[in-house]
């Protein structure tokens, strides 16, 4: 009973005893199975490449966005402002404020870890979900009358039953007779 991965990919049947039929078809599944796992798993790498390669694409605009004035976090937890940015791929930052007096320190634009300076993919980005929600903002304001427009009808047949006081009156009086 303990089937070997390997043997079933064999042309044996596994059997010794020289019974034969029912392997082919074993077999052939098999295969058909490992084949649609091994295109699954090239499928997957090929698309996790194309989305990594995306990230490190925004991420070498970013660094290269950066500018005087942009802050930075580096990877060792240095937060600051940029003051300069130089042209051995390096950037000066400063940190701490007037009362506690500023540092400055020069570090390398890959040990940048997160900074708020954007990219030209990151501004196209913005730009669009700007232009979707305003879009779905004009929707949901072409929507909006509609839907005030139904209680308005259902408050019209309320009003001539307010106005016709006879039949609260009524109705007092059945119930004392």
């Amino acid at each position: 009973m303990g089937w070997n991965f390997w043997a079933l990919l064999s042309n044996d049947s596994g059997d010794k005893t020289g019974e034969t039929g029912g392997g082919g078809a074993q077999n052939w599944i098999v295969w058909v199975v490992l084949a649609v796992a091994v295109v699954l798993i090239i499928v997957w790498f090929i698309f996790s490449n194309r989305k990594n390669k995306s990230r490190q694409k925004e991420y070498a605009e970013q660094m290269e966005a950066i500018r005087p004035g942009n802050k930075v976090k580096s990877t060792g937890g240095l937060c600051g402002v940029v003051v300069e940015v130089c042209d051995d791929n390096t950037v000066i930052i400063e940190t701490g404020s007037e009362t506690t007096g500023k540092s400055y320190f020069k570090l390398d634009k890959d040990s940048i870890y997160q900074t708020d300076a954007k990219g030209a993919t990151q501004i196209a980005r913005e730009q669009a979900e700007a232009a979707k929600n305003a879009e779905k903002a004009t929707k949901a304001e072409g929507a909006a009358p509609e839907k005030s427009e139904a209680p308005e009808k259902a408050e019209a047949p309320e009003k001539p039953a307010e106005d016709a006081p006879e039949a609260p009156a009524e109705t007092p009086v059945q119930k004392d007779e």
